[in-house]
């Protein structure tokens, strides 16, 4: 009886733990898996934006102020917006009138800026050819203006092809550059990265409006390679994985740049706190939309459910070039490592023979994970993968936890069932506490008891079968409730013969005594 007892315990105990070990890799390797093929990608990008959220709004560090009086943040970057504001103090409708675009263009300029951009699209002559020639006049006379354009990838009747939209000829003549303005939006809408480049259909590389401002802030020469790494201006490496650029945005919307609406410009409405004339001094000065009306609004990781200003986006991406502060991405392959080193380090910790320690270790460790991915994100601007590695953690424990748990709360009811009808509850209880101690084979001393009713072969002579039956399921009722309350063990049943033993499986320093 022993002997069942030691080899059901020891074999319920192997498979445990080969049955949990197998589930708790395979739940590890589907995690890795689903990283791999990019089903965390959508909540990955949530990590992005969460980790701007903990960091917070920083003002933008390049560029002295142009103002001393001044209560803006030191920044190289201006925005005149094309706001709501502007429609109705000038009683204006889009497009604004070109005439409207060149007066503003002449007053900026007048302020000696080092760049004007505009993010505006002027593909098309208008109905005003005088207006027109006036923009074009005010783009020449400037010599610092970067014009908008973009790509638009085509697929038609089985082909694909880029085309690439200018504006007029007479605009481009007098411009200084012409910049792709084109966004890049995530799965989920959001602008976390932008082109700095583009390769065309024609081979030829076509830089961003943005990085072209940046560019010739810094009077760097046009660069006339690219890698897939990143481009070079001047001294400056930017870094751009196949073109794109990570973006370290400043803050909320509307709250980091200096912004002054278009009519404010047009009507030379600038306060003596902006530094009139001089608020454009060897700055970049971005001429863009702001308008709900006209929609170039992009939700950011800084916008939450307030959108930001194509300009905006633009103005982020400059100020990421001119401080370095590039935001770089942890290779795939580290978050692969991370979620298999994570998932392995909490399956050892749900070994552990005390559930709650082995919750506590691996409760510490994710909460060790989650410092290091805020401090990497805030201190070295590197963004590490978060969703697998947390995944595989919290599996990697919880998955053989919850196996053995339940496992184990199933074979406790079957130990119940089996032996309750050898030893006494408080025994089989003590047996299953003690698993794991009862199923090593071991030598001990026993005491065995033999009892039987004594004549009873010359007793059942004289008596009827069902007499005998009675009797028998008397004695043997009232013995084995003696024995199980005495602690001992019932081995086996023999005619009137009952067999039992004390000390095992549970070690009994009275068990001669007791029996």
């Amino acid at each position: 009886m022993q002997k069942r007892i030691r080899g059901e315990v020891r074999a319920f105990i192997n498979n445990l733990r080969s049955r949990s070990t197998l589930l708790a890799l395979g739940t590890i390797f589907l995690v890795t898996l689903a990283a791999m093929f990019g089903v965390f990608e959508f909540l990955e990008l949530k990590t992005i934006d969460a980790a701007f959220t903990i960091r917070g709004s920083i003002p933008p560090l390049y560029g002295p102020k142009n103002n001393p009086k001044s209560d803006a943040p030191e920044t190289s970057i201006v925005i005149v917006t094309i706001d709501d504001e502007s429609f109705r103090e000038d009683k204006l409708q889009w497009p604004w009138p070109r005439k409207y675009f060149a007066d503003i263009i002449n007053k900026i300029a007048s302020g000696k800026p080092k760049v004007i951009a505009v993010d505006v699209f002027w593909y098309e002559p208008s109905l005003d050819k005088d207006g027109d020639a006036a923009l074009a006049k005010a783009i020449k006379n400037a010599g610092n203006v970067i014009l908008a354009n973009d790509i638009n990838h085509i697929e038609q009747a089985g082909f694909k092809y880029d085309e690439l939209r200018k504006p007029l000829p007479e605009f481009e003549e007098g411009a200084k550059h012409l910049g792709l303005a084109n966004l890049n939006r995530d799965s989920d809408g959001f602008i976390r990265s932008m082109p700095i480049y583009r390769i065309h259909s024609d081979g030829k590389a076509y830089f961003s409006w943005s990085a072209l401002a940046a560019l010739n802030y810094l009077n760097a020469p046009l660069p006339t390679s690219v890698s897939a790494s990143g481009v070079r201006f001047g001294d400056i490496f930017v870094s751009a994985e196949q073109g794109f650029m990570n973006v370290n945005y400043r803050g909320t919307p509307n709250q980091v740049f200096n912004q002054i609406p278009a009519y404010q410009v047009n009507n030379g409405d600038l306060e003596d706190k902006r530094g009139g004339a001089n608020f454009f001094k060897d700055k970049i000065v971005l001429i863009g939309s702001t308008s709900i009306v006209l929609q170039d609004n992009y939700p950011t990781p800084f916008s939450g459910i307030s959108p930001m200003p194509g300009v905006e986006v633009h103005a982020n991406v400059i100020e990421t070039i001119l401080t370095q502060l590039f935001i770089r991405r942890s290779p795939p392959i580290v978050g692969v490592l991370m979620t298999l080193i994570l998932g392995v380090i909490a399956y050892l910790f749900s070994l552990n023979s005390r559930p709650l320690l082995g919750a506590g270790l691996t409760l510490g460790a994710l909460l060790l994970y989650l410092t290091l991915w805020v401090v990497s994100f805030i201190q070295y601007r590197t963004e590490i993968y978060v969703v697998a590695p947390v995944a595989s953690l919290v599996l990697g424990f919880a998955a053989p936890a919850v196996y053995r748990a339940t496992n184990e709360a199933l074979e406790k009811r079957r130990v119940r069932n089996l032996f309750a009808q050898f030893i006494s509850p408080e025994m089989v209880e003590q047996i299953i506490e003690q698993g794991i101690e009862a199923s090593r084979g071991q030598r001990t001393e026993l005491t065995v008891l033999f009892s039987d009713i004594r004549g009873f072969t010359t007793m059942s002579e004289k008596m009827t079968p069902t007499e005998v039956v009675d009797l028998l399921n008397e004695y043997l009722g009232v013995m084995s409730d003696v024995i199980l309350k005495h602690g001992g063990t019932i081995d086996k049943y023999e005619g009137d013969l009952i067999m039992a033993f004390f000390n095992a499986p549970i070690a009994q320093t009275d068990h001669a005594k007791r029996a």
